[in-house]
């Protein structure tokens, strides 16, 4: 068996690896000659083009993985299919389960890899990719717009964070009935752990409408629990943050009370979406087993139509539901993954045997 074992995993091993290298040559090439690139602007040049488009590679091959998988599955097994080998298999007692468990216990390992890549390679990459597409410095953050905890709004215009300071920062606050009673300016702001030190600005009070004082102030000290490292956060588009900062995000806008529906789908988008692999292949295997020797284009349909509604449901309908509020995000986020594996199982156990 162990021969047997070795043999199904070196074959798929590599069908997966030339898919999966093909695949992501394919789609950074095409990426790097499409005129999609028309969207940067003139002036970038294409030196900046190619480094965009090798930021986003890591997540390009996060996304390829699971088609990859899939193809190598069907494509080895059908293979396999055609030769008889499989038949061979079964006349010998072994099980169609016993067949493709390397490689449904391999891809499981691989996601859980690609998980961590996902999350620890591809984000912060993703991030980088959409700095530079905007141009903006790796090390300021610029117009920020930022609710507090206790419901003030802080507007800044450059953050570095590198050097810990904030240059020009206006603070609103309100009150109960969210009308503005105070503004306080300030050219250049430091910080440490719960003080900042604003310095050459001014406060301004109001009260029915009007302002009611203005003082001006060379240095001033100020209670704030905020972290201005999470007011960059803010900025980032929620595919370039990590899991745990997307936790952190999600902590302290619920602490704001604010709407956390988006951050939370993508929280479990994160998690959820590496196991795809694992689904597909799931799927893909008795399709496979099964086609291969009668008909294997006729099955490759079917098993792409299954995946086509699997990566709908998953990924269009579900998660579109749940950040309109309507679904839960595990549920939309793991539910396609539970739903299709099930169905996989159940496309096995009914293989002929």
């Amino acid at each position: 068996m162990r021969i047997l074992d070795y043999y199904i995993l070196k074959e798929y091993l590599r069908a997966f690896l030339l898919g999966l290298v093909f695949l992501t040559a394919l789609v950074v090439v095409v990426r790097l000659l499409d005129k999609d690139i028309k969207k940067f602007e003139d002036d970038m040049s294409y030196w900046a083009v190619v480094k965009i488009v090798s930021y986003r590679m890591p997540r390009r091959i996060a996304e390829i993985m699971p088609v990859a998988g899939f193809l190598a599955a069907f494509f080895v097994l059908g293979h396999m299919g055609r030769d008889n080998q499989i038949l061979a298999m079964k006349s010998a007692g072994i099980s169609v389960s016993r067949i493709v468990s390397p490689i449904i216990v391999s891809t499981l390992i691989i996601c859980f890899g690609f998980a961590i890549f996902y999350n620890k390679i591809a984000s912060p990459a993703y991030h980088l990719a959409y700095q530079l597409e905007r141009k903006i410095p790796f090390r300021l953050n610029r117009n920020i717009v930022f609710k507090g905890v206790d419901g003030n709004l802080f507007y800044i215009f450059n953050l570095n964070l590198e050097d810990k300071i904030i240059d020009r920062m206006t603070i609103y606050e309100f009150d109960d009935d969210r009308n503005l009673k105070q503004e306080t300016f300030a050219k250049t702001v430091s910080w440490v752990p719960g003080k900042w030190n604003l310095a050459a600005g001014f406060t301004r009070k109001f009260g029915n409408g009007m302002e009611i004082s203005f003082s001006r102030f060379d240095s001033k000290q100020i209670d704030r629990f905020e972290d201005p490292a999470q007011f960059a956060r803010s900025l980032k588009d929620l595919r370039g943050m990590t899991i745990k900062e997307l936790k952190q995000q999600i902590a302290y806008k619920k602490n704001a009370r604010q709407v956390t529906r988006r951050e939370e789908v993508r929280l479990h988008h994160k998690m959820a979406y590496p196991f795809a692999g694992f689904v597909v292949v799931l799927i893909a295997a008795p399709i496979a087993i099964r086609f291969g020797r009668i008909g294997f284009f006729a099955g490759l349909v079917i098993a792409f139509f299954l995946n086509f509604i699997y990566w709908g449901i998953s990924f269009a309908t579900f998660e579109g539901l749940s950040e309109g509020g309507k679904l839960h995000p595990i549920i939309a986020c793991w539910g396609a993954n539970v739903i299709y594996s099930i169905i996989g199982i159940i496309l096995l156990w009914r293989t002929p045997k």
